[in-house]
């Protein structure tokens, strides 16, 4: 039935206009085509639309019905048009956003409210991924991911980037002494990130001019950094970790940032990522941008804390 939606619509505009001439010159193509199309119209379903005389058109009973009918139509295709011209325009409907479990828990999530709020008229679904992502599979807008693996074909905008920070519980460094140099490392108990594709056992270390790659040892390893920071808690031993992860516990005490006068060169970076379209949706473009502004106000996750420092005396 597709075939006659482009005869219906000619119908439905020579009606508009009295007149084929009329109806031609309104949707730039030939009379000749008009009055064919109407005629091949007629012809399938098998009924007399238009009464033709030298002066004037009138319509059959059937022409009525099926204008009333193409009317509809047009006006229904008229209102999906502007209703999809003013979404893009407006920052309103179904917005689904991906997110990285322990980040988007411990800071996303706090600030949604807020975007709520500006956006009345937008509603938000959060997935919370840590999986390897297909954004178009799973009907994602946008993902937020700190991943080292970006889905291929996606267009990635950089959001922030998070330090690391070498890290002990008071009772292990108590039990087994704290490290000040990258080297002394390979007397402890190093916790390491490893998933299907990545493993952390080098760990990297700059001073001034000087760099070091230490490969690290331990009994322990796990594809969750949330899970490796509560084996740190636990006094399992020394921990590599992001430092968004890890501000409560410096704050508390409870986690010891070991070597503070070595830089980690490792980072995450947290990107936005989002299908390459030629117009870029309002609703994510302004989630990009509030997720930017709000975290650029974080520069302790780009810097090392002052909080619960170890230096040698």
């Amino acid at each position: 039935m597709r075939e006659l939606l482009e005869p219906i619509t000619i119908f439905t505009h020579v009606v508009r206009a009295q007149g084929f001439s009329a109806a031609a010159r309104k949707l730039g193509i030939s009379k000749s085509k008009v009055s064919s199309q109407v005629s091949q119209l007629e012809h399938r379903l098998g009924v007399q639309l238009v009464q033709r005389t030298t002066r004037s058109l009138s319509l059959t009973e059937s022409g009525e019905l099926l204008y009333s009918h193409g009317e509809k139509l047009l006006k229904d295709l008229d209102q999906a048009v502007a209703s999809v011209q003013s979404l893009q325009r407006e920052i309103r409907g179904v917005l689904r956003v991906g997110i990285t479990q322990a980040f988007g828990s411990m800071h996303l999530m706090p600030l949604i409210p807020q975007f709520m709020a500006q956006h009345p008229d937008l509603e938000l679904e959060v997935s919370f991924l840590d999986h390897k992502v297909d954004v178009v599979a799973e009907g994602l807008d946008l993902l937020l991911t700190m991943s080292e693996q970006l889905p291929l074909g996606m267009v990635a905008r950089p959001v922030m980037n998070c330090d690391f920070m070498l890290l002990a519980s008071p009772g292990y460094l108590a039990r087994h002494g704290v490290p000040y140099q990258p080297d002394e490392l390979a007397d402890h108990n190093c916790l390491v990130y490893k998933s299907e594709w990545y493993e952390h056992s080098v760990w990297e270390f700059e001073r001034g001019g000087e760099s070091v790659e230490i490969r690290v040892q331990g009994n322990y390893r796990v594809d969750d950094a949330p899970a490796l920071k509560d084996a740190a808690l636990r006094d399992l031993g020394v921990v590599y970790l992001a430092s968004y992860l890890v501000q409560n516990e410096l704050q508390t005490g409870e986690l010891v940032q070991l070597m503070p006068d070595w830089h980690l060169s490792h980072y995450l970076a947290l990107q936005a990522v989002y299908p390459r379209r030629q117009h870029l949706a309002p609703k994510v473009r302004a989630f990009v941008d509030f997720v930017r502004e709000q975290f650029s106000t974080h520069s302790e996750w780009g810097k090392s804390p002052s909080t619960a420092k170890l230096s040698r005396q």
